[in-house]
């Protein structure tokens, strides 16, 4: 159960940085369309470097450990 809550987390810190990146882009003057599509590239960039530093070269199991811990809020993903 905790890593179906991990998952969970990842997936909406995700989308809660793609919602930050795209209003900012809005707010700086561009266009919303454009803005939706930029902040999917970065946020994409964003999560490799994030899923890179969490996970690494690590095995499965270690991986399933891991999003656990995220669940449990003892892994911060930033």
């Amino acid at each position: 159960m905790m890593m179906k809550k991990g998952v969970k987390k990842v997936a909406l810190a995700t989308l809660e940085t793609k919602d930050l990146l795209c209003a900012a882009m809005i707010d700086a003057g561009v266009d919303p369309k454009q803005a939706l599509l930029a902040s999917t590239v970065a946020t994409k960039a964003h999560v490799d470097v994030i899923i890179d530093r969490v996970f690494g070269n690590q095995s499965a199991a270690d991986i399933t450990h891991g999003l656990s811990e995220v669940g449990r809020g003892n892994l911060p993903l930033n």
